[in-house]
């Protein structure tokens, strides 16, 4: 007996081990746990998880938003130093073409002052070489002025020689003081256009300069624009880069969100499913345990059913009983349960049914009770607000209640007895909604389920 007991001691302790240690590689070896999970237990996120998620998802638009408008400021500063580039370059063109310009002039000046100051220099030659060609004659001339008239006469061929030589004399002598003149002219009018072409040379020169130095200025001011051009670019593929990393991360955060939104409802729903079970359940058990009348107790046990119906108000029987609460139209055009939302755009949870479709149809009571709630934020319009919109709750007692949303008009108001069947509001397509019809809900203590049991029951 002790070595069996030992033995099954033994298996135990092994098959413990086995399991730690499998336990172990299983858990290492799982995938990375998502922000819902925790650990090995089912979690089921909270409205604080999802407000948090969308705490982080305000942040992280607004940061899109901030680094979005920095892109936006920081593309018109690129544009307008493209554009002061541009502009600067076209100066630069402009002045070089300018600076170009007035260096052929400047070079010509300088050809036409070293003309000038060659013909200044060739005018000296000439005015040099007349007056030494002058001297010489006044010295010739001079020596025929000492002779008489007779040694003249006497040295002439003959008396038309006599006057021809002394008219010559007179003549040379005329000639060579007026070309003297106008050498002297030539050589004063060359000297001017030599100091004109100087000076010319010199003022093309200091144009230059200034033109040299301007070009410098525009050059310096082209290359800081380009720095600041070359910067700002860096800055802006910064922000556009911040920007499509905050827009990703809320992104992603929009896709978290969806998905606790989608694991909070769909638990949401186990739980009212289980409720409602649980409820159908007693009630059957009541029904159950309830004796059966005998025929000649009849009048006594009728008002013992009727009190049997009451207590089990979320079962069954009470919803069997539920009047359709849009008449003349029996189809339940989207049910109980998740899909896609028409006005949110993305998977949720829907609470209840939709029935109808036509704007001022009656909508009644499914069955009797007292009007609990009334909101009526845009009183006998179409449409308008959000959630809801206009809507009433009705309590019967036992736990359950019914709600009737989106409609035009509420007519009850809180704490007025309805009957099943009475014309409590008209159809709309008031609040969350994309067309006229009637969103109704059945809640059992609370818990939002299946309306379709109770109104086909």
């Amino acid at each position: 007996m002790i070595f069996r007991n030992t033995r099954v001691k033994t298996v135990i302790a092994f098959a413990l081990c086995a399991s730690i240690i499998f336990g172990t590689v299983s858990f290492l070896s799982r995938k990375p746990i998502k922000a819902v999970d925790r650990g090995f237990l089912s979690y089921t996120p909270s409205q604080q998880d999802i407000d948090d998620a969308k705490k982080k998802r305000a942040e992280a638009k607004q940061k899109a938003d901030e680094a979005s408008n920095r892109v936006n400021e920081l593309q018109q500063e690129k544009s307008q130093l493209s554009g002061e580039l541009a502009e600067l370059q076209g100066l630069s063109d402009e002045q070089m073409a300018q600076y170009r310009e007035i260096s052929e002039q400047y070079a010509a000046a300088l050809i036409a002052k070293q003309e000038a100051l060659d013909a200044y220099i060739e005018s000296q030659e000439n005015l040099l070489n007349k007056r030494q060609e002058y001297a010489e004659r006044i010295g010739v001339m001079f020596a025929y002025e000492n002779k008489s008239t007779l040694e003249i006469l006497l040295s002439s061929d003959s008396l038309a020689g006599f006057f021809t030589n002394l008219e010559l004399i007179s003549l040379i002598g005329d000639a060579d003081l007026q070309m003297i003149d106008q050498l002297t002219i030539a050589m004063d009018d060359a000297e001017l256009k030599n100091q004109l072409a100087l000076q010319e040379a010199e003022d093309m020169q200091a144009i230059a300069d200034q033109k040299m130095a301007e070009l410098k200025e525009l050059e310096s001011r082209i290359g800081v624009t380009e720095a600041a051009l070359e910067d700002t670019s860096t800055s802006l593929s910064r922000w556009q880069q911040k920007e499509d990393e905050f827009q990703a991360e809320a992104d992603r955060l929009d896709d978290e969100i969806r998905e606790l939104q989608r694991q909070r409802e769909e638990e949401e729903r186990r739980q009212a499913s289980l409720t409602a079970t649980a409820a159908a359940k007693r009630a059957s058990e009541t029904k159950a345990a309830t004796p059966t009348p005998k025929p000649s107790s009849s009048g006594n046990s009728g008002g013992g059913n009727s009190g049997s119906g009451n207590s089990g108000g979320g079962s069954a029987p009470v919803g069997a009983k539920m009047t359709w609460p849009y008449p003349g139209d029996y189809t339940v055009y989207s049910g109980y349960g998740m899909r896609y939302h028409p006005v949110y755009h993305y998977d949720k949870m829907h609470w209840g049914v939709d029935l109808g479709g036509t704007y001022g149809n009656p909508i009644v009571a499914a069955a009797d009770g007292t009007v609990i709630k009334v909101e009526e934020p845009v009183e006998g319009q179409n449409t308008g607000s959000v959630n809801y919109g206009n809507y009433c709750v009705i309590d019967h007692g036992n736990g359950i209640s019914t709600c009737y949303a989106h409609c035009r008009d509420v007519y009850v108001a809180v704490g007025d007895k309805v009957t099943a069947g009475q014309t409590i509001a008209e159809c709309g397509s008031t609040g969350a909604s994309t067309g006229p019809h009637l969103h109704f809900e059945v809640r059992v203590n609370g818990q939002k389920v299946d309306p379709v049991p109770y109104i086909k029951g």
